[in-house]
């Protein structure tokens, strides 16, 4: 008798195991809506304080961008698929990968051949014409 019970035992915790290393082996099932960020933005104004760029994970499915604006400190959450999202998380990836501080990715730089536009270009100043 006491062998059988040992078996038994034995088979049932070999069984125990077998499920375990199935159920981790395939991962668990997403469920939707737990995204830390539900609904995002495609582009933001104003200057950038912090980024976080959290992966894809069991918990949501997609990249997760948040910016944090210097002005009011307000977290906005990036769509990961729109320009300002891809090029943030490019920029993350890159500066993870070197060992260098994220926050070099929240300077903007502007395009070559813009200016600023409150800026005049010099020499197109108003003329005033006189009535004479």
């Amino acid at each position: 008798m006491k062998l059988n019970l040992q078996s038994g035992i034995q088979l049932t915790f070999l069984v125990l195991c077998c499920t375990l290393v199935a159920v981790r082996v395939s991962g668990s099932p997403f469920v939707p809506g737990r995204c830390l960020c539900p609904e995002t933005q495609n582009a933001v104004r104003g200057q950038l304080k912090d980024l976080a760029v959290l992966p894809k994970s069991h918990n949501c499915d997609r990249n997760t961008v948040i910016v944090t604006l210097k002005k009011n400190s307000e977290l906005v959450c990036l769509n990961p698929e729109a320009p300002l999202g891809k090029l943030l998380i490019r920029c993350w990836n890159r500066a993870k990968n070197l060992g260098r501080d994220v926050r070099l990715c929240l300077k903007r730089r502007r395009r070559r051949g813009q200016q600023h536009p409150r800026q005049r270009k010099r020499g197109h100043s108003r003329r005033l014409t006189s009535s004479n």
